[in-house]
């Protein structure tokens, strides 16, 4: 009965958020990148320093990570413009949707960079861990294993993305990172029913992959909405905490490592403020985005450590039922 009631719970809340979803808004464009100096500095300096998609004084390694003429000439037109502004005591404007970040051997935003790879490994040790302290004949083990597999490649997206900002780069972020919060979500089904192949973790996998392809459908072939995507992952990720910690609270009696869970729950959802409320960098490196990767990274070892101790308690519990 429990498991029809938080199923109940969320198909009313998933309706709601679709309907939030759908009503996109128009996206803020960026005030320094519209400045009628900035856009003849910007023409300028390619038609000076550019020889085709090149640019002439530029080192090798910025081109083998796909700095070409028009992004250096960004990134110069930008820090010339940042001088401006500060030297003129006014408030120091995004571009291009971000903050001005100082390059560091070619990464563009090295604070994230560093987070994100930071991220991965936190996975990689965590799945480790999952192997080296758990049963392969657990419930949910290998499920498990996938969740870890959907992060990975949603860090190394990151990754990629954070060193060179590119449409590209641009779009596998955000759809790997918007996977592993509709599979941290779906998961959730997974244990309240402590399977996957029943009726109700199916049909949620419908209505979750279903909502999936739309997203990237609209966001690929429609309209690259910012906002819509921001309420698309804050609004999923509100009910993948909400059916995590009420279920927490329904099982605290009888599954004493549920706290582990039901912590980084909270601590996860808290450090979402880090990403809502954001600042210029400090010393124009680290900002609120890269410290809101860091702050994942840190908190993720004790999902890991719920993971493990979850495992083992389901694989007693299967080895109880069997004899």
């Amino acid at each position: 009965m429990a498991g029809y009631y938080y199923l109940s719970v969320w198909s009313i809340l998933t309706s709601l958020l679709v309907m939030l979803c759908l009503t996109t808004c128009p996206v803020n464009t960026s005030k320094g990148d519209k400045d009628t100096m900035f856009l003849g500095c910007l023409n300028m300096c390619q038609y000076e320093g550019c020889d085709g998609t090149e640019y002439r004084y530029q080192p090798r390694y910025l081109k083998f990570l796909g700095w070409d003429c028009k992004g250096e000439c960004e990134y110069y037109c930008m820090w010339e413009f940042v001088a401006l502004y500060l030297k003129h005591d006014m408030k120091v404007p995004q571009f291009y949707g971000k903050w001005p970040f100082v390059r560091y051997v070619g990464l563009q935003e090295p604070a994230s960079v560093l987070a994100s790879i930071f991220n991965l490994l936190v996975h990689i040790v965590g799945l480790y861990r999952l192997r080296r302290y758990t049963s392969p004949k657990a419930p949910l083990y290998w499920f498990w294993h996938i969740f870890a597999l959907v992060c990975m490649n949603g860090w190394i997206w990151s990754t990629v993305f954070h060193t060179r900002d590119t449409p590209f780069t641009e779009h596998m972020d955000y759809f790997s990172a918007f996977s592993m919060v509709l599979f941290s979500f779906f998961s959730a089904f997974v244990r309240i029913f402590e399977q996957v192949f029943c009726s109700e973790v199916i049909g949620a996998a419908v209505l979750m992959i279903s909502f999936f392809t739309y997203h990237i459908y609209y966001l690929a072939f429609v309209h690259f909405d910012y906002g819509y995507n921001m309420r698309a992952n804050i609004g999923i990720g509100g009910l993948n905490a909400l059916v995590w910690i009420l279920w927490s609270w329904r099982n605290r009696r009888t599954h004493r490592h549920i706290w582990k869970g039901a912590l980084f729950i909270i601590l996860a959802l808290s450090s979402v403020g880090l990403e809502v409320n954001d600042f210029l960098p400090i010393y124009w490196i680290l900002d609120a985005h890269a410290l809101w990767h860091f702050s994942s990274a840190l908190i993720t070892p004790l999902w890991y450590s719920f993971l493990i101790d979850d495992c083992n308690y389901l694989h007693e519990k299967l080895k109880v039922k069997v004899n």
